[in-house]
Protein backbone atom coordinates (compact mmCIF):
# COMPACT_ATOMS: atom_id res chain seq x y z
CA UNK A 1 0.00 0.00 0.00
CA UNK A 2 2.63 2.10 0.76
CA UNK A 3 4.41 1.38 -2.22
CA UNK A 4 1.60 2.55 -4.25
CA UNK A 5 1.32 5.84 -2.42
CA UNK A 6 5.13 6.85 -3.08
CA UNK A 7 4.27 5.79 -6.95
CA UNK A 8 1.41 8.14 -7.21
CA UNK A 9 3.09 11.04 -5.23
CA UNK A 10 6.16 10.81 -7.38
CA UNK A 11 3.99 10.95 -10.80
CA UNK A 12 2.03 13.78 -9.19
CA UNK A 13 5.79 15.23 -8.61
CA UNK A 14 6.60 14.33 -12.08
CA UNK A 15 3.82 15.24 -13.93
CA UNK A 16 4.18 18.82 -12.09
CA UNK A 17 7.76 19.43 -12.44
CA UNK A 18 6.87 18.87 -16.26
CA UNK A 19 3.80 21.33 -16.18
CA UNK A 20 6.34 24.15 -14.58
CA UNK A 21 8.98 23.08 -17.14
CA UNK A 22 6.65 23.75 -20.38
CA UNK A 23 5.30 26.77 -18.17
CA UNK A 24 8.54 28.66 -18.66
CA UNK A 25 9.51 27.67 -21.89
CA UNK A 26 6.11 29.41 -22.96
CA UNK A 27 6.26 32.52 -21.15
CA UNK A 28 10.24 33.01 -22.00
CA UNK A 29 9.34 32.56 -25.72
CA UNK A 30 6.33 34.83 -25.64
CA UNK A 31 8.45 37.65 -25.59
CA UNK A 32 7.80 40.61 -27.70
CA UNK A 33 9.50 40.24 -31.59
CA UNK A 34 12.49 42.56 -31.40
CA UNK A 35 12.26 45.67 -33.55
CA UNK A 36 13.30 45.24 -37.23
CA UNK A 37 16.87 46.49 -38.44
CA UNK A 38 14.49 49.39 -40.60
CA UNK A 39 11.10 50.34 -39.37
CA UNK A 40 8.92 53.27 -40.38
CA UNK A 41 7.59 54.85 -37.01
CA UNK A 42 3.53 55.12 -37.49
CA UNK A 43 1.35 57.25 -35.69
CA UNK A 44 -2.27 57.89 -35.50
CA UNK A 45 -2.93 61.82 -34.69
CA UNK A 46 -6.29 61.92 -35.17
CA UNK A 47 -6.89 60.22 -31.52
CA UNK A 48 -7.56 62.31 -28.56
CA UNK A 49 -4.60 63.39 -26.47
CA UNK A 50 -4.63 63.54 -23.09
CA UNK A 51 -1.67 64.99 -20.53
CA UNK A 52 -1.97 62.32 -18.10
CA UNK A 53 -4.20 59.46 -17.11
CA UNK A 54 -5.68 59.90 -13.65
CA UNK A 55 -5.71 57.19 -11.28
CA UNK A 56 -9.22 56.46 -11.06
CA UNK A 57 -9.93 53.21 -12.32
CA UNK A 58 -13.34 55.20 -14.66
CA UNK A 59 -10.85 57.70 -16.15
CA UNK A 60 -8.21 54.54 -17.15
CA UNK A 61 -11.24 53.10 -18.95
CA UNK A 62 -12.04 55.95 -20.89
CA UNK A 63 -8.56 57.65 -21.81
CA UNK A 64 -7.62 53.38 -22.55
CA UNK A 65 -7.56 55.15 -26.61
CA UNK A 66 -6.36 58.23 -26.05
CA UNK A 67 -2.43 58.86 -26.50
CA UNK A 68 -0.16 60.26 -23.36
CA UNK A 69 1.59 63.53 -24.73
CA UNK A 70 4.23 62.98 -22.61
CA UNK A 71 4.84 59.27 -23.95
CA UNK A 72 3.94 60.45 -27.75
CA UNK A 73 6.89 63.35 -27.62
CA UNK A 74 9.23 61.11 -25.98
CA UNK A 75 8.58 58.06 -28.78
CA UNK A 76 9.22 60.89 -31.37
CA UNK A 77 12.57 62.23 -29.48
CA UNK A 78 13.71 58.92 -28.72
CA UNK A 79 13.14 57.88 -32.91
CA UNK A 80 15.00 60.56 -34.01
CA UNK A 81 18.20 59.04 -32.43
CA UNK A 82 17.07 55.53 -33.23
CA UNK A 83 18.90 53.98 -36.40
CA UNK A 84 16.17 51.24 -36.63
CA UNK A 85 13.65 54.16 -37.39
CA UNK A 86 13.89 55.33 -41.23
CA UNK A 87 10.96 57.40 -41.18
CA UNK A 88 7.60 58.68 -39.83
CA UNK A 89 4.38 58.30 -40.95
CA UNK A 90 1.27 59.94 -39.52
CA UNK A 91 -2.43 60.32 -39.58
CA UNK A 92 -3.60 63.49 -39.34
CA UNK A 93 -6.81 66.27 -39.99
CA UNK A 94 -8.84 67.42 -37.38
CA UNK A 95 -7.35 66.26 -34.04
CA UNK A 96 -8.93 67.21 -31.26
CA UNK A 97 -6.17 68.90 -29.53
CA UNK A 98 -5.51 71.77 -27.75
CA UNK A 99 -3.34 74.37 -29.28
CA UNK A 100 -0.25 73.81 -26.67
CA UNK A 101 -0.68 70.40 -27.62
CA UNK A 102 -0.56 70.64 -31.06
CA UNK A 103 3.07 72.51 -30.40
CA UNK A 104 4.58 70.53 -28.39
CA UNK A 105 3.80 67.55 -30.61
CA UNK A 106 4.97 70.00 -33.93
CA UNK A 107 8.08 70.66 -31.98
CA UNK A 108 8.65 66.94 -31.22
CA UNK A 109 8.19 66.39 -35.19
CA UNK A 110 10.66 69.02 -36.44
CA UNK A 111 13.32 67.35 -33.53
CA UNK A 112 12.30 63.98 -35.67
CA UNK A 113 12.53 65.50 -39.36
CA UNK A 114 16.34 67.56 -38.51
CA UNK A 115 17.81 64.07 -38.19
CA UNK A 116 17.45 63.43 -41.66
CA UNK A 117 14.37 61.17 -41.34
CA UNK A 118 11.50 61.52 -44.12
CA UNK A 119 8.12 62.40 -42.16
CA UNK A 120 4.71 62.59 -44.05
CA UNK A 121 1.29 63.11 -43.03
CA UNK A 122 -2.12 62.36 -44.82
CA UNK A 123 -5.33 63.48 -43.67
CA UNK A 124 -8.84 63.38 -44.83
CA UNK A 125 -9.40 66.79 -44.02
CA UNK A 126 -8.04 69.81 -42.33
CA UNK A 127 -11.35 70.73 -40.41
CA UNK A 128 -14.56 69.82 -42.76
CA UNK A 129 -17.32 71.08 -39.94
CA UNK A 130 -14.75 72.39 -37.49
CA UNK A 131 -11.61 75.29 -37.94
CA UNK A 132 -8.69 72.71 -39.29
CA UNK A 133 -6.04 75.26 -37.97
CA UNK A 134 -4.44 72.84 -35.24
CA UNK A 135 -4.61 70.16 -37.40
CA UNK A 136 -2.70 71.92 -40.14
CA UNK A 137 -0.52 74.03 -38.27
CA UNK A 138 0.86 70.60 -36.33
CA UNK A 139 1.08 69.16 -40.85
CA UNK A 140 3.03 71.90 -41.39
CA UNK A 141 6.10 70.34 -39.31
CA UNK A 142 6.27 67.16 -41.54
CA UNK A 143 8.18 66.81 -44.78
CA UNK A 144 5.18 65.91 -46.77
CA UNK A 145 1.44 66.76 -46.50
CA UNK A 146 -1.17 64.30 -48.56
CA UNK A 147 -4.80 65.49 -48.48
CA UNK A 148 -7.46 63.15 -49.75
CA UNK A 149 -8.25 64.71 -53.03
CA UNK A 150 -11.93 65.10 -52.02
CA UNK A 151 -10.97 66.71 -48.92
CA UNK A 152 -11.00 70.45 -47.49
CA UNK A 153 -9.20 72.66 -45.55
CA UNK A 154 -11.26 74.58 -42.93
CA UNK A 155 -9.43 77.36 -41.46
Amino acid sequence: MRRRIGRILAWIGAITVALVVVLIIIVVNSGEDPVPDRVILEVNLEQRVVEYVPEDPVAKFLADEALVLRDLVGALERAASDERVVGLLARGGSAPMGFAQVQEIRDAVAVFRKSGKPTVIFAETFGEFAPGNGGYYLATAFDQIYLQPSGDVGL
